[in-house]
């Protein structure tokens, strides 16, 4: 008797146990039916559109804005702050962009060198006032050849104005000489890397100027180039010449350096056969 009523006991207790086990599920189920999470409230951040290595400089196309409910800390909300800047780690496809993973403005963000950049090179600044520049095309990492056209003077000779004398037979003369501009443009530097875009600092705005004014106020931008020294001074005299300066991008991966004629009237009239009209009389 005293060992059916201990097996019973034992009966009972693991009875209870289960008992109480399967109220727990079903609690636990109950209330994660009536009191399902709650999403924080969403916000736009920045996040790497395509891998980001340490060590290089952010592409407008490498980041993007997206709505995340969950929020690191230190999550940049602005592009601005994130593009043209270094890359202090490694970022993943998807990853929220932190202050702590980009040079932050006046550390050493603020520095425009790379700390490898090649010692047979210097940087300088040419005028963002191409197209490509003016409109956001060109941004940092992006390889660009320089465009240029200048007014230049033509001569012509003409018919023998005048004998001058005559030497052992020969008759020597002075040939008239018409005198012309022409522009002509040419394929100049080629293959420089933009190191950053740098904006004029903003002057505070006057007390009392109205705000249509300061609205209308454009920064001016310019393009930091990577470029050999001898280089540099071509580009320097180009500016100078008060030319027509163009930028055109080309792939970073492409190091071609192509070989092209300078264009002007002469060389549109070779190539397309145009005929010139006939002076009038």
């Amino acid at each position: 008797m005293k060992r059916r009523s201990w097996i019973w006991f034992l009966v009972s207790g693991v009875l209870a146990l289960l008992a109480g086990g399967v109220a727990i599920v079903a609690l636990l189920f109950f209330a994660n039916r009536q009191s399902p999470e709650i999403p924080g409230p969403k916000q736009m951040v920045v996040v790497a559109a395509s891998p980001i290595a340490a060590g290089s400089i952010v592409r407008v196309d490498w980041v993007a804005l997206e709505e995340r409910d969950q929020i690191p800390s230190g999550a940049i909300v602005n592009v601005d702050e994130v593009v043209g800047r270094k890359a202090l780690a490694d970022i993943v496809p998807n990853e929220v962009v932190l202050a702590q993973d980009v040079e932050q403005e006046g550390g050493q963000a603020g520095v425009i060198l790379p700390e490898d950049f090649p010692d047979d090179k210097i940087a300088v600044a040419l005028p963002a006032d191409d197209i490509l520049s003016q409109w956001g095309a060109v941004v940092p990492g992006d390889h660009v050849d320089v465009l240029f056209t200048v007014d230049v003077i033509l001569e012509t000779p003409m018919y023998p104005e005048e004998v001058l004398r005559v030497e052992e037979g020969e008759v020597v003369q002075r040939l008239e000489r018409d005198q012309s501009l022409d522009q002509v443009s040419v394929l100049t530097l080629q293959d420089l890397e933009v190191l950053r875009i740098i904006e004029e600092p903003q002057v505070a705005a006057e007390e009392g100027q109205p705000a249509e004014e300061q609205a209308a106020t454009v920064p001016r931008r310019a393009l930091v180039l990577a470029i050999d020294p001898q280089d540099a001074v071509m580009l320097k005299y180009l500016r100078d010449t008060a030319g027509i300066i163009d930028v055109a991008l080309r792939s970073p991966e492409n190091g071609t350096l192509f070989s092209t004629e300078p264009v002007n009237i002469n060389y549109l009239v070779l190539r397309y056969g145009i005929v010139l009209p006939e002076p009038l009389q």
